[in-house]
């Protein structure tokens, strides 16, 4: 087990930034371009102006520049250029979201919030107008979704993030381009996920629960067929699926990048330590606790080492991705999760440097990631394209 504070890009490749943290992010924010994000040039302006390794600076500089895109486009919206205005709000959306990365107090997650959620609203009204928002009852409170419908006939993936996502994020990781390949998109945040903890709603490790009350939602209201549905985690959300699919029955398939089964495992009580204290990554620390409910390192501690998984009652069909580029704790969790699962259709994909997508959840390429999520479920559903087809799907 290693003690190395939590490594999300291990790769000798540096994009920008000495903090890895920091640098991870920004590669997030660079696989975003072709969804609607920040392009090259915008991003690599936004960084000319960040204090490697400050926090503090990070949020100064993307809010800023956030700000600037969203004036603008209400600017063009009252000229009447509301396709333009639609794709800025989505700029700005993305610099609100990077901000809220390394804010380090609540105060600054609200308002952040807020102005990420109605960005991205205002944008997908104008420029995505196939998107429904979702809130789909827990308990006394309710899980907050996006659905992107392809159709009766399409096969539905359900989209789950890490401890650090929100549903917006994951459209633009996997949901839009899931979409764009022929598949209904289910985007949700569980407790502790998005602005969940506002709802009173925190991380929890039985995720069989959350992930269940979705499903019955989607049966119940939507007539999903279990056998036309699968289930994706990205990072904790790779924790998240496999716990659930110990239990539930009512899928199909399974795709986790990058599949966890010890939460101890990545994050020990050691390496939680020094996250409090390490870099930008004490600013995305604050948020762990604010997402988790808890109010120390210890605490957090506690709670990330009930997150455990055992493979052996899995039946579904599962895919496990990882990128070389990750900590070394994400590729040996990989490894031994698809080794120990007893299902015969299992396959791990591995990404190296040279596919441009080994870093963690294959963020540096989010295209990639796409083509061999949506090609494998395409063997499980059976939408394989005939040789020579190279069709709209």
């Amino acid at each position: 087990m290693s003690v190395e504070p939590m490594q999300r890009s291990s790769s000798d490749i540096v994009y920008r930034f000495q903090d890895r943290e920091m640098d991870f992010a920004f590669q997030y924010a660079l696989g975003a371009a072709k969804t609607g994000g920040l392009d090259a040039g915008e991003l690599h302006y936004i960084a000319s102006n960040i204090e490697d390794g400050s926090g503090a600076s990070w949020v100064t500089e993307f809010e800023r520049y956030g700000d600037a895109q969203y004036r603008l486009a209400m600017e063009w919206a009252a000229r009447g250029r509301r396709r333009s205005a639609g794709e800025l709000l989505m700029k700005a959306y993305y610099c609100y979201r990077q901000a809220w990365q390394f804010s380090g107090n609540t105060e600054a997650f609200d308002a952040l919030i807020d102005k990420y959620e109605s960005a991205f609203s205002k944008s997908t009204s104008i420029t995505d107008p196939a998107l429904t928002s979702l809130d789909i009852p827990f308990g006394e409170s309710t899980l907050p979704g996006l659905f992107l419908d392809r159709g009766p006939q399409a096969p539905t993936v359900i989209f789950i993030g890490g401890l650090d996502s929100c549903k917006e994020e994951m459209y633009h990781l996997i949901g839009l381009n899931a979409w764009r390949r022929g598949y209904t998109a289910v985007i949700v945040d569980l407790p502790g996920q998005g602005s969940t903890p506002n709802r009173g709603l925190h991380l929890m490790s039985d995720a069989a629960v959350p992930i269940g009350a979705v499903i019955d939602y989607l049966i119940e209201t939507r007539g999903q067929d279990p056998a036309r549905l699968a289930i994706m985690g990205m990072s904790a959300g790779g924790y998240l699926v496999s716990r659930a699919v110990m239990t539930e029955r009512r899928l199909a398939a399974c795709i986790a990048s990058t599949p966890i089964y010890d939460g101890g495992g990545i994050l020990p009580r050691e390496a939680i330590e020094q996250l409090a204290s390490a870099g930008a990554m004490r600013d995305t620390f604050r948020m762990y606790l604010w997402r988790s409910g808890t109010s120390t390192p210890g605490e957090f501690a506690d709670l990330i080492a009930t997150f455990q998984a055992d493979p052996a009652p899995v039946q579904c069909r599962y895919l496990s991705i990882a990128g070389t580029g990750e900590g070394p704790a994400f590729l040996e969790q990989a490894r031994t999760w698809h080794q120990r699962l007893s299902v015969e259709e299992k396959t791990l994909i591995e990404l190296d440097a040279s596919t441009g997508a080994d870093a963690h959840c294959q963020v540096n390429n989010p295209t990639r990631l796409a083509q061999e999520v949506c090609d494998w479920l395409d063997e499980v559903f059976d939408q394989r394209e005939a040789p020579g087809d190279a069709s709209s799907r």
